[in-house]
Order: C-alpha cells, then structure tokens, then sequence
C-alpha cells in the first residue's frame, strides 16, 4: 500500500514523532483493559439515534491507571525513560531530520512560571484575545474528578473555538497565529503549554468551532498528559486527539489517518483521562453552545506538605495559592485599609490579581471566578488627586513613541503603610505589577503608586517582567526620578515632615502709597521681625494692639482687623502718618501689595527651579545614556578582540600542523623514492 503523502499543517510540515497518531502497540500491556466497543467506522460514519456510538475504556473499578508518582512541580522532571538513553534524532516524512520534543521538556518548559498566578494569566489572555471572535465572557471554576474525587481546574470562553488543525497548532511547541497581530496579548505560542503543565500534570481540551468557509462545523479532543508519557515511558511527546464533523442533525468521527488510529487516541483518551466513557466526553461540548473552547487542568500539584498548590477551601468565591507569597499580614492589613487591598493581595490571590490584570476591558466582557464576576480594578481610582504626565522615550527604531503616566499618593498614605510602585501594562497586559523602582531607607517613597501602558519595551516569555534592555532601564531611572520629585514635594501632605522647605523671601521696599510724606525722623516699621507702635499722638493708643507674631499665627489690632505677620523688611524708609485714619489704612495696604508681591516671587522661582531641574535630568540622563554605550562599545571590542585572538591562535596552530603535515609527506616521499632505488 503506498504511504499518504504528508499534508502541511498552517503552512508547515508537523514533524512525525509529535501530535502523529498513537501506534497500535502501546506501552498499556501492563494494564489489563475491560472490553472496549468501538463501533463507529470511517465515512458517513454509524450513528444510532443521531448520536455516535460510545466507547468506554474501564481498568479495574474503573479509575485511570495514573501513576502518581511525584506530585510536587519542581521535582516532577526527574524522569526516566524505557532504556535510560538519550533517544537518536528522527527522520520526518519529508525527509529531514528533526530533533525529538522529549516528554521531559514540558516540565523544563514550564518552570519558566515561577508563580502560579502567573499561569493563570496566561490562559485568561487566550480567552481575552478571542474578545474579536464575539467572546463574552471567561469562566474559571473548580470541579470534581469523578474518576478519583480529587479537584480539577475549569477555563472555559465562548470565543470562535478552535478548528482541528488549530488544536494542533495549539497543542504545538512555538507556534502563534497571533504573533503577526498587533491587538492581541499571546505572541509566542508557549503561553498554554507552559502554563496548563505548571497548574497540573495533565490538561485535557475541548473546543466546537462553527461552520465557516464552506466548511463543517466540528468538534476536537486532545490529550496533553504528563503522566501518560512518563507512566508509559514514552520517549517522544505523543498527544493523543480526535475530531468529529457535523452531518445534517448528528455527528461522524472525522478521520485523518485510519479508523484504527482514530479508535486507539479514543481509548488513550479515556483511559487517562477523568472520563469513563465516549458519552461522557462528547457531553462536554453542551457546555460550550455553538462554539467555545473548554480546557480541564487535572492532576493538580503539590506542596511539599502533600497539600494543592492552590487553595480552594478558604475563600469559596476566590482561588489563592499557598506558600511564600501568602502573608497572613497583609490579609489582615486589607481589610483595615481597602484602597491598598489589591497590593496586599494580588500575590495570592487570583480575584484580586485578575481584577488589575487589564488595563482596560469591554463592558459586555466578564471574567467570572467560581461563579462570581471579577469587578474590573482601575488603580487610579485608588488614589488622592492623581498626576497624570507625558513620559516620551528617546528615539526608537520604529519611531518616536509616548506613553501617559499616573502617579498619586494612595488613598490609605496617610496611615504611613509601605504601599508603592508601578503598575506597568504591555497592550493592555499587566506586566510589572506594583514595580518598586524607589529603593529608598527609611519612609521616604511610601504611598507613591503609578499606572504606565509600556507598549515600547517588550515582556518576557513569561509576562511577568520586561526584557532587560537599555529602553527599560531609562524608563526605570524615569519612574524612579517621577517618584522622588513627586515624594519630597508632597509628602507633607499625607503627615510626613516636609523634605523641602521653602527659601525666606526679602522684598525690596515698598511703594509709597497716596504720596505720604516719608521722614527719617521717624521709628522704623519693622526692626528684628518686630511689628513696633506707630509714632502718633492718637495712632500710637489705637496701635498697640499689635504684637510680634512669635508663631507665624495672626495678630488682631484693638478695632478686630487682622493682620498677617510676614517679615517683609523695609529697608530705609519710615512713615508718618498725618492723619488719624489715613495713616493706618495706608500701612496696611502696603503691607497687602508686598505680601502679593512676594508670593508672585516665590512662585515664580519655583517655576524657573522645576524648569532648571528638568534640564539638568535631561542632561543626565543623555549622559547616562552615553556611558552605557560606551561601555557596550568596550564589551563589544573586549569581545571581538578575545574572537580575534582565539582566530589567531587557530590559524597558528592550523599552520604549525600544515608545515608538521608537509614535513611529513616529504619524508613519507623520500621514504618511497629510497624504497624505488633500492628494489631497482
């Protein structure tokens, strides 16, 4: 029979040891299998009442044979294989060698999620991301496996679904459709691989895509189990999968080898997965309506208590982990102070992560979490009177770009509770959430946060942090100026002593008012900071009211006007006053006019200040900038200088062996011609 030739898949050649169908010779004989019925052929396919005859896959009484073996994450790679050997590459089917994606590698693959929020995150962007496929909604909850009680892991959305070859693809290492599109978060094509295998060791899919392009409706099932592969020993990750297509009312099985493949990935599925039957599987996709993809997360991990990594039991409407970034402190501390709750919690807590996990969301949106909706966080609603500037980085390749920076005190600064940093989005992605840039002793940057949408750096793999270029160090140095400036200017405000204290201001003399005749013969005004009584038979009695303010507080003359005591200095000049009435009126007028006047002064030297000080930032950090670069021109030169030499050396080396190779064949040639003249 002559082999099929190898279709692409997306435009690619799938290799043929990974998502091939499972060979009719399984490593299962070490597990005695019930009888099995696999009554539904190829085709049209035999359908009874409009629905596909059901397959069961029992073992025992009835509990998938899954070797626990070790339940806790970051010990689940020692694995091992059939013979102990490293498996030799493969050729594929169109006649090249690949290198074999050994099982192994899920695991190493997905230590990459240090946390296990972070997980989570990622499989709500692939929801979110399907919000231009008409999804509403993303639904996270908790269920039971029935197979053996323990708890398994629900997200679920009604997005477009995925075709059969899309399941593929997304069951494929590196492999993105959306790595060319600008308004979606996943670019990388790792995101449901590395986080489904950090959640647990076995995730299980659904997914009903409509009709679409003259094409069936149809319904796909895969398989990614860790404990399949390592119970069986496999030595290449196989991933067992199968489709069916909408004919008229019922559904066929849609066969893309033989219908002995297709039979022997359905048993595989159910025997190692939470179902027991056929019908048990096909029921899941009533959950999804029309279209929608429905991912089940199973054999969840373990602490080193023998405990889930996640905790169900404690908040009933909330999923938080266990460990080091639970502290029981701030629990306590965000039910004092409810403006600081998300950055107490966020940590541990999946609602609270998820409420401040997108910048901005639809309204017809809704993340639901163990059947309660997660209420959208805006930060800046958390804080007192927020700023809001312009940060503009240096030129960049693709352009000059600019982002919109909030920053305020927290509504809770006033209790002095260390809450600060950055909440930093890449396309509407948190990427950096509460980013301390300010490391400073003391109090000083406590009740500082800010809101920043970075598209112009790019996030790690994992989403959890920037990639660390010279684009995101200027940004840090940015943040952290932003953040002093803001501190030491107002941290008077929220009952911290002030950090700058504002310049005594001296006018210059004041104006003569109403032509009033000025004598030197008269006592001065205002000597030492001390108001003195006003020369004047009349004026003198009806002065004495007026007294040194030794507190900066106000002062009231014997009529009940008040008179602010500033130390405005009058140099050289004394007034008297030849009238009753006229006199005082005139004095305080001036006093009026200088006080404005100072105030004028001093704001205008501020101004010129905030303005100098702004050039002297932008100096320095070009100068900044410019010693970076000059030291990566030096690491730059040291490298290529070591290469050269290590070329040099070669090329000596390479020459000493030439020349050891020619003295050689010279003396293999007089060899031969001696031996010549000796047998002639």
């Amino acid at each position: 029979m002559k082999k099929a030739k190898q279709e692409p898949v997306g435009g690619f050649f799938m290799p043929s040891s990974f998502l091939a169908p499972l060979p009719q010779r399984m490593v299962l004989a070490q597990y005695s299998e019930a009888p099995q019925r696999a009554g539904v052929s190829s085709g049209s396919g035999n359908r009874n009442g409009g629905k596909v005859e059901e397959t069961t896959a029992k073992v025992g009484d009835g509990v998938s044979p899954v070797a626990r073996g070790c339940r806790q994450f970051w010990r689940a790679g020692d694995y091992e294989d059939a013979n102990g050997i490293i498996p030799a590459a493969h050729s594929s089917g169109v006649g090249l060698d690949h290198v074999r994606v050994h099982p192994k590698f899920l695991h190493s693959n997905a230590t990459s999620h240090k946390w296990a929020l972070g997980a989570f995150a990622e499989l709500l962007d692939n929801a979110v991301d399907e919000i231009v496929h008409g999804a509403t909604y993303v639904n996270v909850d908790v269920l039971n496996n029935r197979k053996d009680g323990s708890k398994m892991l629900l997200v679920e959305d009604n997005g477009g679904g995925m075709t059969p070859d899309n399941i593929r693809q997304c069951m494929s290492l590196g492999y993105s459709v959306k790595s060319k599109s600008s308004n979606t978060i996943g670019q990388y094509g790792n995101g449901f691989k590395t986080s489904t295998m950090r959640l647990g060791a076995d995730v299980i899919v659904f997914s009903r895509c409509p009709a679409a392009d003259g094409k069936s409706q149809t319904r796909s099932i895969g398989l990614l189990s860790y404990t399949f592969l390592r119970s069986t020993k496999k030595e290449d990750t196989v991933v067992p999968m199968v489709d069916f297509e909408q004919t008229g009312q019922g559904w066929k099985r849609l066969i893309r080898s033989t219908s002995d493949d297709w039979n022997m990935n359905m048993r595989t599925i159910l025997l190692w997965s939470p179902f027991v039957s056929e019908q048990d599987l096909i029921g899941q996709f009533d959950y999804l309506g029309n279209k929608g993809t429905r991912i089940i997360i199973y054999n969840l991990w373990e602490d080193d208590e023998g405990q889930l990594e996640l905790d169900f039991e404690t908040d009933q409407e909330d999923i938080q982990i266990r460990g080091a970034n639970r502290d029981e402190k701030n629990i306590e501390m965000a039910k004092q102070y409810p403006n600081s709750k998300h950055f107490l919690t966020y940590r541990h807590s999946l609602r609270s992560y998820a409420a401040i996990l997108y910048l901005k969301l639809p309204t017809e949106f809704r993340i639901m979490l163990r059947g309660s909706e997660v209420e959208h966080h805006d930060i800046v609603k958390d804080m007192i009177e927020p700023k809001t500037t312009t940060y503009r980085p240096q030129q960049l390749a693709d352009g000059m770009v600019s982002a919109v920076l909030s920053i305020g005190f927290v509504k809770d600064a006033r209790h002095h509770i260390d809450v600060q940093g950055f909440n930093v989005y890449h396309k509407n992605r948190l990427i950096k959430p509460f980013w301390r840039v300010w490391n400073a002793a003391g109090s000083d940057g406590r009740g500082v946060i800010g809101v920043l949408e970075a598209n112009f750096i790019e996030p790690a793999h994992d989403k959890q942090g920037f990639e660390r270029t010279i684009a995101l160090l200027r940004l840090e140095a940015r943040l952290k100026d932003h953040q002093k400036q803001f501190w030491t200017s107002k941290c008077h405000e929220i009952g911290y002593s002030q950090r700058v204290k504002p310049k005594n201001t001296t006018p210059s003399s004041s104006k003569k008012a109403n032509n009033n005749i000025v004598s030197k013969s008269s006592p001065p005004l205002i000597q030492d900071g001390e108001i003195l009584a006003l020369a004047g038979s009349n004026e003198k009695s009806k002065m004495s009211g007026l007294k040194r303010s030794e507190n900066g507080s106000s002062e009231e003359d014997g009529e009940g006007r008040t008179i602010k005591n500033r130390s405005i200095a009058l140099k050289d000049e004394e007034i008297n006053c030849v009238s009753k009435g006229e006199g005082k009126f005139n004095l305080l007028q001036s006093l009026e006019e200088e006080r404005v006047k100072s105030k004028k002064l001093e704001t205008e030297l501020e101004e010129k200040t905030k303005e100098l000080k702004e050039v002297e930032k932008e100096a320095q950090t070009s100068l900044d900038d410019i010693v970076v670069l000059k030291q990566m021109i030096k690491e730059e030169k040291e490298w290529r200088d070591a290469i050269e030499q290590n070329l040099r050396e070669s090329l000596k080396s390479a020459e000493q062996t030439i020349e050891t190779l020619q003295e050689r064949v010279r003396e293999l040639e007089g060899g031969q011609v001696e031996d010549g003249s000796g047998s002639s």
